[in-house]
Parts: C-alpha cells; structure tokens; sequence
C-alpha cells in the first residue's frame, strides 16, 4: 500500500491489495448481480444516469442480521473479505472510526458512459465513506473522476426552512434538491481548495463525514463502466 495523499479528513492510498487480492476483487465485481435503483435517490441529479448497483453487505463486530434481511453479512467468504479487512486494519480507520462507527457497508457499483454524481456530503447518520475501484484499467481522458472540496462547509451554512411534518412546522437546514440554486452559491462562495482523484485500479479513498463531493461524467469513450466498491462507516447498522 502507498499513501498518496493524506489530510486530517482523507486518505487516498494506491495498490491498497496485494496483486492477487486485487485479481480476486477484479472476478468478484464481475460476477455480482447488478439493478439500477427504481427510485430518485436525492444525490444524483435529474439529468444523472443513475449506476448499477449490486446488494449490500453489512460488516458488523458483533450483531447479526435478522432472519429475512436481504442484505449480506460479513463474512461473506468471498474477495470481498480481503478489502473489508484492509480498509479495517488502515491507521486511518482505526485513528477516525473504530471508536464511532461500528458497521461498515459495501455495495458494488458500475457507473456507465454517461453516469455521474452531483454534490453532496455524506452526512446525516454516516461517520465517513470510501471508494475503492476495481476496474482492470482506466484512461485519464474517460472520466469519472472524483472532485473533493477540502474546505469546512458544514450544513448549518445552508438555508433554514419550514417543513410541515405530522401537522407540525419544522425547521430544517437543507438544499433544495431539484434546481439546487443555494447549494450552487454555497460552493462557489466558501469553496477555496478543491482535490480531484483518477479512479486508478486498486486505489481507494477513505474520508471522513461533511465533506462535499461528486462524481464526474463517465464519457462515452470509455470501454467500459467505471466500477467501485463503495459503502460508509456507521454508529450503528
């Protein structure tokens, strides 16, 4: 593993597994059934076209899923164990997250020629994320890169607004999600410093909570679909 940048809210490593274990993740994300989601996930924009995505995986240390959960359970006795147990055993993840978050997920994605996704910042519930890539090669002019802003940008910079929930109005900080007009001048305000990263094979990027970032187009002479194992870092499944 060779730590190509690292921050107090990032860490991206390359050759993150051993050759082997790469070609084994390589036939592992082949060989998931893949859907695209039938509903609007708020991240993706409108004009996005939404990825294929595999079924998730849930690391847990000492829970079980219940009986019926459609969701897999670590360990799962596939190639997939080997990264689960990289990303487990990085200093960044035991520095940031082994005292808060006690669930890790992943999910198998494919993102096509035309694929994207807008700005968002993984807050809410999650105490951080990754993506780890597993295509067997990339090209720097197909796209699908992924564009970090590294300034603090917290969600109490955003606009307040009443909500009527339950017959009650509820104030909540938020964007509005379909022209997303206040989050637009939100960045373009407060951001100063910004990353991007090529979605190398076998690189992976870990980060903490709040930060804003995107997917870039995946371009039409790509070969093939841009695919990563993602998932985030919880308190609790």
């Amino acid at each position: 593993m060779r730590v190509v940048r690292e921050t107090a809210d990032y860490i991206i490593c390359d050759d993150f597994l051993e050759p082997k274990d790469f070609e084994l993740m390589l036939q592992y994300a082949q060989l998931q059934d893949y859907a695209r989601n039938p509903k609007w996930m708020k991240p993706w924009d409108l004009a996005d076209r939404p990825p294929w995505q595999s079924g998730e995986t849930v690391y847990h240390p000492s829970r079980r899923l219940p009986p019926g959960d459609p969701r897999r359970q670590y360990p799962t006795g596939t190639a997939l164990d080997r990264l689960i147990d990289r990303i487990l055993s990085t200093k960044f993840y035991r520095n940031n997250f082994s005292r808060n978050a006690k669930s890790m997920t992943a999910r198998s994605y494919l993102h096509q020629q035309g694929a994207s996704l807008d700005w968002h910042n993984d807050a809410g519930r999650f105490a951080g994320a990754y993506a780890y890539y597993c295509h067997p090669r990339w090209h720097a002019s197909w796209g699908g890169e992924l564009m970090i802003v590294e300034d603090d940008i917290p969600d109490d910079l955003l606009p307040e607004r009443e909500i009527l929930e339950d017959g009650q109005i509820v104030k909540r900080k938020s964007w509005n999600v379909i022209h997303k007009d206040d989050l637009s001048e939100l960045l373009f305000e407060r951001t100063t410093s910004a990353q991007f990263l090529f979605p190398v094979p076998n690189r992976i990027l870990i980060m903490r909570r709040g930060l804003w970032h995107k997917i870039g187009l995946v371009k039409n002479n790509a070969p093939f679909a841009r695919c990563s194992i993602a998932g985030f870092f919880l308190p609790d499944d």
